[in-house]
Protein backbone atom coordinates (compact mmCIF):
# COMPACT_ATOMS: atom_id res chain seq x y z
CA UNK A 1 0.00 0.00 0.00
CA UNK A 2 1.52 3.66 -1.17
CA UNK A 3 1.11 6.36 0.67
CA UNK A 4 -1.49 8.25 -1.15
CA UNK A 5 -3.72 4.71 -0.19
CA UNK A 6 -2.60 4.96 3.05
CA UNK A 7 -4.01 8.57 3.46
CA UNK A 8 -7.45 7.80 2.06
CA UNK A 9 -7.72 4.63 3.96
CA UNK A 10 -6.93 6.50 7.43
CA UNK A 11 -9.84 8.78 5.92
CA UNK A 12 -12.15 5.81 5.39
CA UNK A 13 -12.17 5.13 8.65
CA UNK A 14 -13.36 8.05 10.02
CA UNK A 15 -16.27 8.30 7.06
CA UNK A 16 -17.31 4.63 7.78
CA UNK A 17 -17.64 5.45 11.36
CA UNK A 18 -20.21 8.32 10.71
CA UNK A 19 -22.01 6.10 8.11
CA UNK A 20 -22.13 3.30 10.58
CA UNK A 21 -23.42 5.37 13.11
CA UNK A 22 -26.19 7.36 11.34
CA UNK A 23 -27.46 4.11 9.69
CA UNK A 24 -27.75 2.86 13.11
CA UNK A 25 -29.68 5.40 14.30
CA UNK A 26 -32.21 5.09 11.28
CA UNK A 27 -32.76 1.14 11.54
CA UNK A 28 -32.99 1.34 15.56
CA UNK A 29 -35.85 4.23 14.61
CA UNK A 30 -37.50 1.53 11.86
CA UNK A 31 -37.12 -1.15 14.69
CA UNK A 32 -38.66 0.82 17.35
CA UNK A 33 -41.52 1.75 15.54
CA UNK A 34 -42.04 -1.61 14.38
CA UNK A 35 -42.95 -2.36 18.06
CA UNK A 36 -46.01 -0.11 17.86
CA UNK A 37 -47.49 0.04 14.73
CA UNK A 38 -49.39 -2.41 12.64
CA UNK A 39 -47.99 -4.24 9.56
CA UNK A 40 -49.94 -1.73 7.27
CA UNK A 41 -48.64 1.62 9.10
CA UNK A 42 -45.20 -0.11 9.05
CA UNK A 43 -45.33 -0.91 5.61
CA UNK A 44 -46.52 2.77 4.76
CA UNK A 45 -43.39 3.99 6.83
CA UNK A 46 -40.79 2.15 5.58
CA UNK A 47 -42.13 2.84 1.57
CA UNK A 48 -42.25 6.92 2.40
CA UNK A 49 -38.38 6.24 3.93
CA UNK A 50 -37.21 4.28 0.96
CA UNK A 51 -39.07 6.69 -1.84
CA UNK A 52 -37.06 9.94 0.22
CA UNK A 53 -33.50 8.01 0.24
CA UNK A 54 -34.66 7.09 -3.92
CA UNK A 55 -35.28 10.78 -4.37
CA UNK A 56 -31.89 12.09 -2.35
CA UNK A 57 -29.81 10.01 -4.40
CA UNK A 58 -30.94 11.31 -7.61
CA UNK A 59 -30.37 14.84 -6.97
CA UNK A 60 -26.56 14.22 -5.87
CA UNK A 61 -26.29 11.52 -8.34
CA UNK A 62 -27.31 14.50 -10.84
CA UNK A 63 -25.37 17.36 -9.23
CA UNK A 64 -22.41 15.55 -8.20
CA UNK A 65 -21.31 13.34 -10.78
CA UNK A 66 -17.89 12.46 -9.11
CA UNK A 67 -19.52 10.13 -6.99
CA UNK A 68 -21.65 7.68 -9.07
CA UNK A 69 -19.07 4.73 -9.07
CA UNK A 70 -19.09 5.04 -5.07
CA UNK A 71 -22.14 2.82 -5.20
CA UNK A 72 -20.90 -0.11 -7.19
CA UNK A 73 -17.89 -0.46 -4.90
CA UNK A 74 -19.17 0.45 -1.65
CA UNK A 75 -19.60 -2.99 -0.46
CA UNK A 76 -15.61 -3.10 -0.32
CA UNK A 77 -13.63 -2.23 2.94
CA UNK A 78 -11.35 0.31 1.00
CA UNK A 79 -14.68 1.34 -2.02
CA UNK A 80 -12.91 5.48 -1.71
CA UNK A 81 -9.96 4.22 -3.18
CA UNK A 82 -11.10 1.49 -5.47
CA UNK A 83 -13.70 3.11 -7.09
CA UNK A 84 -13.34 5.67 -9.45
CA UNK A 85 -14.01 8.43 -7.21
CA UNK A 86 -10.49 9.86 -6.42
CA UNK A 87 -9.76 9.52 -10.46
CA UNK A 88 -12.76 11.66 -11.13
CA UNK A 89 -11.05 14.65 -8.75
CA UNK A 90 -9.35 17.55 -9.84
CA UNK A 91 -5.80 17.87 -9.12
CA UNK A 92 -6.21 20.73 -6.22
CA UNK A 93 -9.02 18.38 -4.86
CA UNK A 94 -6.79 15.12 -4.96
CA UNK A 95 -3.58 17.04 -3.19
CA UNK A 96 -6.26 17.73 -0.87
CA UNK A 97 -7.32 14.07 0.39
CA UNK A 98 -3.64 13.14 0.07
CA UNK A 99 -2.15 15.45 2.06
CA UNK A 100 -4.55 17.48 4.31
CA UNK A 101 -5.15 16.52 8.34
CA UNK A 102 -8.34 17.86 9.83
CA UNK A 103 -8.78 17.86 13.17
CA UNK A 104 -12.57 18.06 13.54
CA UNK A 105 -14.04 14.93 15.59
CA UNK A 106 -17.32 12.87 14.87
CA UNK A 107 -19.37 15.27 17.89
CA UNK A 108 -18.33 18.41 15.00
CA UNK A 109 -19.84 16.33 12.45
CA UNK A 110 -22.93 15.71 14.21
CA UNK A 111 -23.22 19.08 14.57
CA UNK A 112 -22.31 19.79 10.75
CA UNK A 113 -21.64 16.95 9.00
CA UNK A 114 -19.78 19.58 6.53
CA UNK A 115 -17.08 19.81 8.74
CA UNK A 116 -14.47 17.73 6.64
CA UNK A 117 -15.43 19.10 3.30
CA UNK A 118 -12.76 21.85 3.24
CA UNK A 119 -9.93 19.58 3.93
CA UNK A 120 -11.32 16.52 1.83
CA UNK A 121 -13.87 17.89 -1.01
CA UNK A 122 -17.22 15.62 -1.25
CA UNK A 123 -16.72 14.15 1.71
CA UNK A 124 -20.20 15.12 3.34
CA UNK A 125 -21.80 13.83 -0.37
CA UNK A 126 -19.67 10.67 -0.72
CA UNK A 127 -21.13 10.31 3.07
CA UNK A 128 -24.86 10.75 2.23
CA UNK A 129 -24.54 8.51 -0.84
CA UNK A 130 -23.44 5.60 1.14
CA UNK A 131 -25.68 6.09 3.86
CA UNK A 132 -28.86 6.13 1.64
CA UNK A 133 -27.84 3.50 -0.19
CA UNK A 134 -27.52 0.94 2.32
CA UNK A 135 -30.29 2.27 3.77
CA UNK A 136 -32.35 1.67 0.89
CA UNK A 137 -31.03 -1.63 0.90
CA UNK A 138 -31.93 -2.44 4.33
CA UNK A 139 -35.61 -1.27 4.17
CA UNK A 140 -35.66 -2.96 0.73
CA UNK A 141 -34.58 -6.44 2.50
CA UNK A 142 -37.43 -5.76 4.78
CA UNK A 143 -40.21 -5.60 2.48
CA UNK A 144 -38.96 -8.61 0.84
CA UNK A 145 -39.09 -10.86 3.84
CA UNK A 146 -42.15 -9.50 4.90
CA UNK A 147 -43.24 -10.06 1.25
CA UNK A 148 -41.94 -13.60 1.51
CA UNK A 149 -43.51 -13.93 4.90
CA UNK A 150 -47.18 -13.08 3.90
CA UNK A 151 -46.15 -15.60 0.64
CA UNK A 152 -45.62 -18.82 3.00
CA UNK A 153 -48.80 -17.46 4.99
CA UNK A 154 -51.25 -17.14 2.02
CA UNK A 155 -49.63 -20.84 0.50
CA UNK A 156 -50.25 -23.06 3.59
CA UNK A 157 -53.55 -21.38 3.59
CA UNK A 158 -54.40 -22.52 0.20
CA UNK A 159 -53.04 -26.00 0.81
CA UNK A 160 -54.80 -26.28 4.20
CA UNK A 161 -58.64 -25.40 1.88
CA UNK A 162 -57.69 -27.56 -0.70
CA UNK A 163 -56.96 -31.03 1.27
CA UNK A 164 -59.22 -33.91 1.79
CA UNK A 165 -60.22 -33.05 5.41
CA UNK A 166 -60.67 -37.26 5.99
CA UNK A 167 -57.02 -37.51 4.60
CA UNK A 168 -55.48 -35.50 7.34
CA UNK A 169 -52.85 -37.28 9.42
CA UNK A 170 -50.67 -36.80 12.29
CA UNK A 171 -47.58 -34.90 11.62
CA UNK A 172 -44.58 -37.23 11.20
CA UNK A 173 -42.18 -37.46 14.08
CA UNK A 174 -39.22 -38.84 12.28
CA UNK A 175 -36.49 -36.94 13.56
CA UNK A 176 -34.30 -35.66 10.32
CA UNK A 177 -31.66 -33.33 12.25
CA UNK A 178 -28.29 -35.47 12.46
CA UNK A 179 -26.69 -33.22 14.63
CA UNK A 180 -28.30 -31.81 17.47
CA UNK A 181 -27.65 -28.35 18.98
CA UNK A 182 -27.42 -26.93 22.22
CA UNK A 183 -25.82 -24.08 24.44
CA UNK A 184 -23.87 -26.69 26.17
CA UNK A 185 -24.44 -24.23 29.13
CA UNK A 186 -22.54 -24.78 32.79
CA UNK A 187 -25.49 -22.44 34.23
CA UNK A 188 -26.72 -23.18 37.54
CA UNK A 189 -29.88 -22.35 38.87
CA UNK A 190 -29.03 -19.57 40.86
CA UNK A 191 -27.12 -17.74 37.80
CA UNK A 192 -30.24 -18.89 35.50
CA UNK A 193 -32.61 -16.78 38.24
CA UNK A 194 -30.44 -13.34 37.67
CA UNK A 195 -30.40 -13.95 34.34
CA UNK A 196 -34.27 -13.53 34.45
CA UNK A 197 -34.38 -10.38 36.38
CA UNK A 198 -31.54 -9.32 33.52
CA UNK A 199 -34.00 -9.88 30.54
CA UNK A 200 -37.02 -8.89 32.17
CA UNK A 201 -35.49 -5.69 33.71
CA UNK A 202 -34.43 -4.64 30.12
CA UNK A 203 -37.39 -6.15 28.71
CA UNK A 204 -35.68 -8.33 25.82
CA UNK A 205 -38.97 -9.77 25.33
CA UNK A 206 -42.75 -9.05 24.66
CA UNK A 207 -45.47 -9.65 26.40
CA UNK A 208 -45.32 -11.16 30.19
CA UNK A 209 -42.31 -11.22 32.04
CA UNK A 210 -39.95 -14.11 31.79
CA UNK A 211 -40.19 -17.06 34.24
CA UNK A 212 -37.34 -19.18 35.19
CA UNK A 213 -39.42 -22.49 34.13
CA UNK A 214 -39.12 -20.80 30.89
CA UNK A 215 -35.64 -19.22 30.54
CA UNK A 216 -34.15 -22.34 31.73
CA UNK A 217 -36.15 -24.25 29.47
CA UNK A 218 -34.56 -22.10 26.82
CA UNK A 219 -30.80 -22.68 27.98
CA UNK A 220 -31.99 -26.61 27.87
CA UNK A 221 -33.16 -25.65 24.17
CA UNK A 222 -36.50 -27.77 25.21
CA UNK A 223 -38.45 -24.44 25.04
CA UNK A 224 -42.02 -24.43 26.82
CA UNK A 225 -43.54 -21.57 24.46
CA UNK A 226 -40.82 -19.75 22.40
CA UNK A 227 -40.26 -16.32 23.33
CA UNK A 228 -40.87 -13.20 20.91
CA UNK A 229 -37.54 -10.96 21.14
CA UNK A 230 -38.57 -7.05 21.81
CA UNK A 231 -34.93 -6.20 19.75
CA UNK A 232 -32.68 -8.11 17.96
CA UNK A 233 -29.52 -6.75 19.12
CA UNK A 234 -30.61 -6.91 22.74
CA UNK A 235 -31.01 -10.86 22.34
CA UNK A 236 -27.51 -11.41 19.97
CA UNK A 237 -25.85 -9.24 22.46
CA UNK A 238 -27.46 -10.90 25.60
CA UNK A 239 -25.96 -14.50 24.15
CA UNK A 240 -22.85 -13.19 22.60
CA UNK A 241 -21.99 -12.17 26.08
CA UNK A 242 -22.73 -15.30 27.77
CA UNK A 243 -20.64 -17.06 24.37
CA UNK A 244 -17.38 -14.54 25.38
CA UNK A 245 -17.68 -15.84 29.15
CA UNK A 246 -17.81 -19.21 28.47
CA UNK A 247 -21.58 -19.89 29.88
CA UNK A 248 -22.68 -21.25 26.61
CA UNK A 249 -20.97 -22.71 23.15
CA UNK A 250 -19.46 -20.53 20.42
CA UNK A 251 -22.10 -22.05 18.40
CA UNK A 252 -24.77 -20.31 20.22
CA UNK A 253 -26.11 -19.07 17.38
CA UNK A 254 -26.89 -22.16 15.63
CA UNK A 255 -28.32 -23.37 18.80
CA UNK A 256 -31.31 -20.64 18.55
CA UNK A 257 -32.29 -20.60 14.85
CA UNK A 258 -32.01 -24.79 14.81
CA UNK A 259 -34.28 -25.23 17.87
CA UNK A 260 -36.81 -22.11 17.27
CA UNK A 261 -36.15 -20.64 20.95
CA UNK A 262 -37.19 -17.11 19.30
CA UNK A 263 -40.69 -15.43 17.47
CA UNK A 264 -38.97 -12.58 15.64
CA UNK A 265 -39.37 -8.85 17.14
CA UNK A 266 -40.89 -7.65 13.53
CA UNK A 267 -42.43 -11.07 11.68
CA UNK A 268 -44.53 -13.86 12.44
CA UNK A 269 -41.36 -16.54 12.17
CA UNK A 270 -38.92 -17.48 14.40
CA UNK A 271 -35.46 -15.96 14.23
CA UNK A 272 -33.40 -17.24 11.43
CA UNK A 273 -29.89 -17.09 11.39
CA UNK A 274 -29.79 -13.78 8.73
CA UNK A 275 -31.54 -12.19 11.78
CA UNK A 276 -29.11 -13.10 14.54
CA UNK A 277 -25.91 -12.37 11.95
CA UNK A 278 -26.79 -9.14 11.04
CA UNK A 279 -27.90 -8.42 14.91
CA UNK A 280 -24.52 -9.52 15.96
CA UNK A 281 -22.43 -7.74 13.54
CA UNK A 282 -24.60 -4.54 14.88
CA UNK A 283 -23.74 -5.30 18.40
CA UNK A 284 -20.57 -6.49 19.01
CA UNK A 285 -18.15 -2.98 18.81
CA UNK A 286 -21.53 -1.08 20.43
CA UNK A 287 -20.88 1.51 22.97
CA UNK A 288 -22.00 0.11 26.69
CA UNK A 289 -24.68 2.29 27.85
CA UNK A 290 -28.40 2.02 28.51
CA UNK A 291 -29.55 -1.77 28.50
CA UNK A 292 -26.37 -3.34 27.20
CA UNK A 293 -24.37 -1.72 29.91
CA UNK A 294 -27.16 -3.32 32.16
CA UNK A 295 -26.89 -6.88 30.55
CA UNK A 296 -23.00 -6.70 30.56
CA UNK A 297 -23.24 -6.25 34.51
CA UNK A 298 -25.68 -9.03 35.29
CA UNK A 299 -23.28 -11.42 33.15
CA UNK A 300 -20.05 -10.37 35.11
CA UNK A 301 -21.89 -10.84 38.14
CA UNK A 302 -22.89 -14.50 36.88
CA UNK A 303 -19.54 -15.69 38.42
CA UNK A 304 -20.42 -14.43 42.23
CA UNK A 305 -23.36 -17.26 41.73
CA UNK A 306 -21.42 -20.03 40.51
CA UNK A 307 -22.00 -23.10 43.19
Amino acid sequence: MNEQEQAIAKIQQTLDYCIQQTLRSLEDTIERKAEVLTVNELTEVERSEYTHALDELAVIYSKFPAVRSIKSYMHLPNYLWESTFIESLTMEEKRKWFHNHSLATYDDFCKDNTIFDESFPYFSVVYQVVVNEKYTQFLKKRNDQRNLSSFIVMEKGENSVSSNPESITEPATENVQVEKYTFEHSLNDQQINSLVDCVNEVRMFKGSEVTFEQLKSIFDCQPIAPLRSSNNRLLAFFFDQLSNHSYITEKWQSAIYKNNLFLSSQKDSFVNQTDISTAVNHCRDILMKGKFAKINQYINNLKGLSE
